[in-house]
Order: structure tokens, then sequence, then C-alpha cells
């Protein structure tokens, strides 16, 4: 039976996972390779975006050892407090971002006031808070366990600051590529089925362009 977090009076459900996670000295990169998400899902219900569905909710609980019950409590999102889930869905804003090729992506790194709606080859809709985004496809083994071949990427390029843990779009010695924050020393980590791609230093050659915020996959 998993654990009650202490008398402290969290109130949303989002609220609860995120104090859980910390008191468990996880990241929300290690909470969403415990239960099978991309980190961008741990985020979102964190940021109370939207909440984590019913079976989902279950895996969090048995993950970070606490009592459902006292997960499922908490308040919901704001979005989510309607008592029909289509009416939370459609009252999200729904931006349409633009789908740019890896080698656009690069000039973010010399340019952060450039537009991506001038590279666009096609535009997907998304519900996001974030307003600076652009999104890419990705197939790079080098991280086919957090995104299979064939995910679309969307990247919030007004944050250039990625936390631990958290998927970042950075270009390296002028390669655009995917890769996982890492602190102490600050390093780019792979998330591969392969052992062949070693961590990259963070020095003046890497310039990190934005955070991944969202991944689709498409089948």
């Amino acid at each position: 039976m998993g654990r009650d977090q202490g008398t402290e009076n969290t109130g949303s459900i989002g609220a609860r996972i995120r104090q859980a996670r910390k008191s468990a000295g996880l990241s929300q990169a290690d909470l969403a390779e415990r239960i099978g998400v991309s980190q961008p899902a741990i985020a979102t219900w964190e940021s109370g975006v939207h909440d984590p569905r019913r079976l989902v909710m279950a895996k969090l609980a048995d993950a970070l050892e606490i009592s459902h019950q006292w997960l499922a409590a908490g308040g919901r999102s704001p979005a989510e407090a309607d008592s029909q889930a289509a009416a939370a869905y459609l009252r999200r804003a729904v931006r349409h971002v633009p789908v740019i090729s890896f080698e656009s992506a690069v000039k973010f790194a010399s340019d952060p006031n450039a537009d991506p709606h001038q590279m666009a080859e096609d535009y997907i809709p998304v519900t996001a808070n974030a307003s600076l985004l652009f999104a890419l496809f990705l197939d790079d083994a080098a991280v086919d366990l957090a995104f299979p071949k064939g995910s679309l990427v969307v990247i919030d390029y007004g944050d250039r600051w990625p936390a631990d843990g958290n998927y970042c779009l950075s270009v390296v010695k002028g390669e655009p590529l995917v890769r996982r924050m890492r602190r102490d020393p600050s390093r780019l980590e792979a998330a591969s089925t392969q052992t062949d791609f070693p961590p990259i230093e963070i020095n003046g050659e890497t310039e990190i362009i934005g955070c991944v915020r969202v991944s689709i996959r498409f089948h």
C-alpha cells in the first residue's frame, strides 16, 4: 500500500505529483521512465495543463509509492474541472505550430529572433501554454527510447534553460540534435536501445535552442 505524504495540504493533482516525485528524489525524466511516458507528459501534469488519466494515476501512485486515494483527492486542474471531458478539451487554446526541418532549426542558434513560420513545411495543431514553438520530425537512434522513429517533437524556443532530465534541442559543432540535459556536470545524454552514444560535454561549441514540450507519435 502506498504512503500518504504527511499532513501538507497540497491542492492540485499536479502539485501532489511534483511533491511526491521530489520526496522520492526523482527527476521528471526518472518518473517518466518508470511509468512509460515522456518527460514532457510529466511536466504537463505537474504544471496543471491537464491531469493524468485514471490508469496512469494508478501507475503514478505505484511508482511514487504513495496511496492512490491521496493522489486522486487533489484538486483537478482548471482545464479538467468540467464535468464533461470534451468541454475541458475544447476550451484549451490551440496553436498552429510550424513544422520545420533540422537544417532550418540550426538558424535559431545564431538568431533567436528567427521566424519559424517563414521556414514552415507544414503545420500541426497543438494545445500548449507556450507561444514560441516549432516542430521537427525526429529519427535518431540516440533517443529512440524516448522518441520512437518518426516522432514529431514540439520545441519551445523561448525556453533555453532545460532542467535536469528534460529533453532539449541543441546544436553541437554545427549539428542539431535532441538529447536529455544532465547537470553536475552539465552534459547531454542519449536515451537509446544502443550503447554507443557517449555523453556530450556542454562547452563553447554547444548552443541550446529550446526545450521539448510535446511529442507526438504517428502510427
